[in-house]
């Protein structure tokens, strides 16, 4: 019934507008306001969802994360101090956070105030649910811009990678030409046309050139999203989980068909014009972007590393030296679950973890056994 819904909606769009940009498409799909796939009533996450994400697999990935932001607060030494999250699915990060903090050091839990940017009112009273034990002081806002000014560490796991793309794609000559989404004998097709002036004008503006022969994904959403974070922070930093590449990696030829994924039920495909609204549509980041527009934003950049070394850095192993100590019994189960976030043809080389800061001093420890900060 939903993906029907939404299918029509779409339909109805196409009629009245002619063939709209893939990005529009991709916004009815999984952010429209009662059909999309976003705006569902549960997370679309673990064994009973589409998809499993780094918090899902193991507590100690949240142990790390707060081990990092306690760097953060000490290097501030503020009195108050805000925890930022976008994209927050089941809550299930920043319990971890939360736990961490409670056990290991809980005088932070007074000075420490929460920020949820999540429009979604089924996935607020889940996240509350799942941290709200932990802390005193939780506000929700809906978007960026609604973010005050703050002093403290805005971070997001795997949310900029289903931010709205425009797919654009170039000939022999490198010619680009935009993909827009038309609907044909019972199908949405694809028709390709010049690209709009705003999209060539932001690919000028941060320097984007498309190889010839080449599809690709670019987001402007994103860079509006990102823009509206880095603005509002006085001091501190935005750690960015997600999986992505360097632009000179993302234009090598072994990606010449763009990244676009689709993920439902534990399986992928490429097609996102099929299950219309009960699928996830995903592309790999550009990471070059997300530092130019924070560096003309006024932040520095920290580094950028596969997840494998970030949390090996930040003592992956000493946590699990604890766990060791403390339930011996169910060691091997816990260490099977720990590798799945850091070895490598999984979760420790295809997420990235990427930081820029304002008013930081340290490196911190994510990026002290490796930092590919000059790739970008």
């Amino acid at each position: 019934m939903k993906e029907k819904k939404l299918k029509e909606i779409i339909i109805y769009e196409i009629k009245e507008k002619g063939p709209i940009p893939f990005s529009k498409y991709m916004d009815l799909c999984l952010y429209h306001p009662e059909y999309g796939y976003y705006r569902q009533k549960h997370p679309p996450i673990g064994k009973i969802g589409d998809y499993y994400t780094s918090p899902c697999v193991h507590k100690v990935f949240g142990y790390i994360i707060a081990k990092h932001i306690i760097e953060i607060i000490n290097d501030i030494d503020n009195e108050k101090f805000y925890i930022v999250e976008a994209g927050a699915g089941s809550g299930y990060l920043l319990r971890d956070i939360g736990e961490y903090f409670s056990s290991r050091y809980p005088e932070i839990l007074d000075k420490v105030h929460i920020i949820i940017i999540e429009p979604n009112k089924f996935y607020r009273e889940i996240q509350f649910n799942s941290f709200s034990r932990f802390f005193k002081d939780v506000i929700f806002i809906d978007f960026p811009h609604e973010l005050p000014e703050f002093n403290g560490v805005f971070y997001s796991n795997e949310l900029f990678d289903s931010m709205p793309v425009e797919i654009l794609q170039t000939d022999q000559n490198g010619k680009i030409r935009q993909v827009f989404v038309d609907f044909k004998d019972d199908k949405f097709i694809e028709v390709i046309d010049k690209p709009d002036e705003e999209l060539i004008a932001f690919l000028n503006k941060w320097h984007i050139k498309i190889p010839e022969n080449f599809r690709t994904e670019v987001s402007i959403a994103m860079e509006f999203f990102y823009n509206q974070v880095v603005k509002k922070i006085k001091k501190g930093a935005v750690l960015t989980i997600d999986y992505g590449y360097p632009r000179s990696e993302l234009f090598d030829a072994s990606h010449n068909r763009g990244t676009l994924m689709c993920y439902y039920k534990h399986t992928v495909t490429e097609n996102p014009y099929i299950r219309t609204g009960i699928q996830d549509i995903t592309f790999h980041i550009d990471f070059t972007l997300l530092k130019d527009i924070g560096e003309k934003a006024g932040m520095k950049t920290l580094g950028f590393i596969e997840q494998s070394y970030f949390l090996m850095g930040t003592g992956i192993i000493e946590e699990l030296e604890k766990i060791k100590n403390e339930n011996f019994d169910n060691y091997q189960a816990e260490v099977i679950k720990i590798k799945n976030l850091i070895l490598p043809g999984g979760m420790g080389d295809t997420f990235k973890f990427f930081e820029q800061c304002k008013g930081i001093s340290i490196i911190p420890k994510g990026f002290s056994l490796k930092n590919k900060i000059n790739t970008l």
